[in-house]
């Protein structure tokens, strides 16, 4: 079988994701309150409402209509409140965090270097599906590395592959290709839930015609038959490129599948390629093939490049420059069919794009999630039609939960929300009778002297967990600039009020 006949089967089935109504499983379920309030988030009341937790005061309102497989025209990405993950000194990145159960774990780099430099990786742990954290271990399971991430295989069983060398990127245009040290690369295998970890070393086979391997990259894709696949970038003084490699033994032995692309080819295709960190992401796609997206550079100048493969990666067509920029995309494929694109910059934006029929062919617009981050945005799917996303900004990890579905049902009979004020980075309002949440819109105005470069994008609502009339947004809007805001009411029917436009704003 290959990936356009099983992607389509687990569309069909939902298989591949451990959920059921998006919810954890009852062999994970527990009866933390925290537990329901999230699951609320995924499921689906008749097509669009609210779910009440008995013996709790806690609501939280489910304001997405149902989708469709065959019309969804108008989706929209409606994100939880902020969550900090963690807060310490050294944080590079948001993080890869992967669900395991009620849990998540999220391992990140606690070293201000991300190229060698410096090592050690850190980890937080939620035990309610993200909705709160607790720090954990440090440099675990493995210890002095570069970079790692998790990924959980069809059998349960956790992997993680960890970065223990790099190159130097002062001596990626040498005619001599650096000896690759036998302890470059590790593997770590759990069979219970991170609890315990098996070590052992990988290896990475890359012909001389292609370069030295720079930098393999999340995320790994695995196959019917166990195969795994994986992105990663090389260097050479012919010229760098985007490749993926393929391992037959559980990620032990890796070698190269193919050449995604190089640098000369999205120059070529009109791509502004101004970094040899050719970040790149893969994933299949609704229709069965597959789809990489490839950062060019830092800037807003140098937009994304796409790539298809109809052949499960053995060969690629000519790359597509994109309509935006960012660093580290990040692809997954929901398994309601739309497939998301997740990207940053430190100067603009962490957003995500949706491409509503699977194919990456079209990407909507941008939905912008914070815009106090850096630019390598962690994200893994944690329901049908749900994602978690990790962001960086200011020493701290902060997180978000999004759900991507069609656009609410409008009623002009439910009051909006007024008196709107934002004060000492708060946004307050007066109650809308018959409420029982809210969605609040951030609007950009005009950036402030700090961001000159910094793109007025359209944000994604931010819908409260109950009635609560009080949102804090300072930690994730751009300082020193001009906003307003458009709060709506939400009822227990999953209507939605017309919005009410705040004045504007600038913040300190």
């Amino acid at each position: 079988m290959n990936f356009k006949e099983r992607t389509g089967q687990e569309l069909r089935s939902g298989r591949s994701y451990e959920s059921q109504n998006g919810c954890p499983p009852q062999r994970h379920a527990t009866s933390s309150t925290s537990n329901k309030l999230l699951c609320l988030w995924s499921r689906r009341v008749g097509c669009s409402g609210i779910l009440a937790i008995p013996n709790t005061s806690f609501i939280f309102f489910v304001a997405i209509a149902c989708m469709p497989a065959t019309a969804m025209a108008e989706l929209e990405v409606v994100v939880s409140p902020r969550v900090t993950v963690v807060e310490r000194k050294g944080i590079t990145g948001g993080g890869q965090p992967v669900v395991v159960g009620n849990r998540v774990l999220n391992f990140y780099a606690n070293h201000p270097d991300d190229f060698g430099g410096s090592a050690g990786m850190a980890s937080a742990i939620s035990t309610d599906r993200g909705l709160s954290w607790t720090k954990g271990r440090d440099n675990w399971p493995m210890s002095g590395m570069i970079a790692m991430w998790p990924e959980r295989l069809k059998n349960g069983n956790l992997f993680a592959f960890g970065i223990h060398w790099l190159p130097d990127p002062a001596k990626r245009r040498e005619a001599k290709l650096p000896v690759v040290p036998a302890d470059a690369y590790q593997i770590a295998i759990s069979k219970d839930q991170g609890q315990s970890w098996k070590l052992e070393t990988a290896t990475i086979e890359c012909p001389a015609e292609i370069g030295g391997i720079a930098r393999p990259l999340p995320h790994i894709i695995e196959d019917e038959n166990g195969l795994l696949l994986m992105p990663a970038y090389t260097w050479s003084k012919r010229g760098n490129k985007v490749v993926l490699l393929q391992s037959e033994d559980g990620g032990r032995a890796w070698k190269v599948r193919s050449v995604i692309t190089t640098a000369i080819a999205m120059l070529q295709a009109g791509g502004n390629v101004r970094t040899p960190w050719l970040e790149a992401s893969v994933s299949p796609t609704k229709d069965g093939e597959m789809l990489a997206i490839v950062r060019t550079g830092s800037t807003v100048k140098s937009n994304l490049v796409s790539v298809r493969s109809t052949d499960n990666g053995k060969t690629w067509q000519q790359p597509q420059v994109l309509s935006f920029a960012g660093k580290l995309p990040t692809l997954h494929l929901l398994p309601n069919g739309v497939l998301t694109l997740t990207t940053a910059l430190s100067r603009n934006h962490c957003r995500v794009y949706l491409s509503a029929d699977g194919t990456g062919r079209s990407w909507s617009r941008a939905f912008v999630v914070s815009s106090l981050t850096g630019g390598n945005v962690g994200a893994v799917v944690t329901g049908e039609d749900k994602l978690l996303i990790t962001s960086p900004a200011n020493r701290r990890i902060d997180a978000w939960h999004l759900r991507v579905g069609t656009e609410p049902t409008r009623s002009n009979n439910l009051t909006p929300p007024t008196n709107l004020n934002f004060k000492k980075g708060t946004l307050t309002w007066t109650a809308s009778t018959g409420a029982v949440a809210y969605r609040v819109t951030p609007v950009l105005i005009k950036p402030g002297d700090l961001w000159p470069t910094t793109q007025i994008q359209p944000y994604a609502a931010i819908q409260t967990i109950d009635n609560s009339t009080s949102l804090h947004l300072s930690r994730q809007l751009l300082l020193g600039s001009v906003y307003a805001f458009d709060v709506a009411a939400v009822d227990a029917t999953g209507r939605v009020s017309p919005a009410t436009r705040s004045q504007e704003f600038q913040l300190p």
